[in-house]
């Protein structure tokens, strides 16, 4: 069996897919005992950097969850993280609910049963927390019985857990980008669910803190390790990035190929600048639909939301090139990508450098994971107390003082 220190509460990460929620909460300073993904290249890197401690399939295969985890060695679940795919839902008004009910296709879609599987895992594992994650959306989507957060709120009362949810901000949090998601909070304690404090409202990281050090790469650029020799003094943001990382090296810092007239339309592109505002004579595509086809990057601003449709193109990430610098007219490397999303340089994506791209842009970030995660952990820890029936062995503060915490803002040592 394997042992597990009781100092750090046990997560069980469901839809976990690269492992940007996962790596949130092993930042603060909790246990990712086990992963649950059902597609290859994803589940390939949380393994590569959690030790192997996923599991590859699709949920509604795994049929009783308790004997699951046990099978993995594992006793108990503390707290269940993960973001149920809602590829399969429908953003309607109330207007046209009826509507949907009706759709034998929408009806019978089996990725409209996902958030149930997680709501089943909750119910058997009991954990003391759950953290579930979705797009803003979330809350507009309907299946055939109704609204689909609705019923989600009102399953997890049922099964004794006070609810609360909230949409919370990753440029409020240290990450460099305006990403809006949603999260559901859920514990089976009479304590109120906290929140995590905004910690950067009012001075966001920027594009070029997080990434102006980054070895300057061409586009098609494809070798997957390569020198790591920053271009300057590393920002507090970038120290954080780089506490980790193997000594001089880098990865995924792949780019892709673009044409020549794509290279001369980014080149004359300002910050901020969209497809719209080309030159005529570098349009390819209807300026009036496809406005912003391409996105140049603002140096001094956080980038805006890095999807995962980034695996199909990144013209609405363009590197924030200058005039007269000598700097790369091309879209953003996956590391910049990965950098946008605050994940570490240490961490690794696999597979070929289009799905690198959908892994990073399908992610959480990192860093609003953390965030949350430290607001609900004296939470967390009473809770495992109080199912032991003792007083708290370890308390936030001490366990903090055992399990240090790297702030965004602190001035940690470069490793370069």
């Amino acid at each position: 069996m394997c042992n597990h220190s009781a100092r750090k509460p046990i997560v069980l990460d469901l839809f976990c897919g690269a492992g940007g929620m996962s790596l949130g909460f092993e930042l603060a300073g909790y246990e990712i005992a086990l992963g649950v993904e059902k597609d290859e290249l994803p589940y390939k890197t949380h393994c590569y950097n959690f030790g192997n401690r996923c599991h590859h399939d699709e949920i509604e295969r795994i049929l009783d969850p308790l004997a699951f985890i046990q099978s993995y060695g594992l006793e108990r679940i503390d707290v269940i993280i993960g973001g149920p795919p809602c590829q399969g839902f429908s953003r309607v008004g109330r207007g046209r609910i009826r509507d949907v009910r009706k759709d034998p296709a929408y009806r019978h879609d089996p990725r409209n049963q996902y958030y149930r599987h997680f709501v089943r895992f909750v119910q058997v594992l009991q954990p003391v927390y759950f953290v579930i994650e979705n797009v803003p959306d979330f809350q507009y989507y309907f299946d055939v019985e109704g609204s689909l957060i609705d019923q989600a709120l009102q399953a997890f009362r049922d099964t004794g857990y006070h609810v609360d949810k909230a949409v919370l901000e990753a440029q409020h949090y240290g990450v460099p980008q305006t990403r809006k998601r949603l999260f559901i909070v859920g514990n089976r304690t009479d304590q109120a669910i906290v929140w995590p404090k905004k910690t950067h409202k009012n001075r966001p990281i920027t594009v070029w803190q997080a990434i102006s050090d980054l070895p300057i790469v061409d586009h098609a650029h494809r070798e997957d390790e390569i020198a790591y020799k920053p271009r300057g003094p590393l920002t507090r943001y970038q120290r954080r990035m780089r506490q980790g990382a193997k000594r001089g090296k880098l990865f995924n810092h792949q780019t892709r190929w673009h044409n020549e007239q794509d290279l001369q339309a980014f080149a004359t592109m300002p910050e901020g600048g969209k497809y719209a505002d080309l030159a005529d004579e570098y349009k390819r595509y209807r300026d009036d639909i496809f406005k912003d086809k391409y996105w140049k990057l603002c140096r001094d601003k956080p980038s805006w939301t890095v999807e995962a449709h980034i695996g199909k193109d990144t013209y609405r990430h363009i590197y924030p090139s200058r005039e007269g610098e000598q700097e790369p007219s091309r879209t953003i490397s996956v590391r910049e990508a990965a950098r946008l999303q605050s994940f570490p340089d240490r961490f690794r994506f696999l597979g070929p450098f289009t799905r690198q791209f959908m892994q990073v842009g399908n992610a959480v970030p990192p860093l609003l994971a953390e965030a949350l995660a430290i607001a609900i952990l004296p939470g967390v820890l009473q809770g495992i107390a109080a199912d032991s029936n003792s007083e708290p062995g370890v308390s936030a503060d001490s366990f903090f003082e055992s399990y240090p915490q790297e702030d965004a803002l602190a001035e940690i040592e470069a490793v370069v």
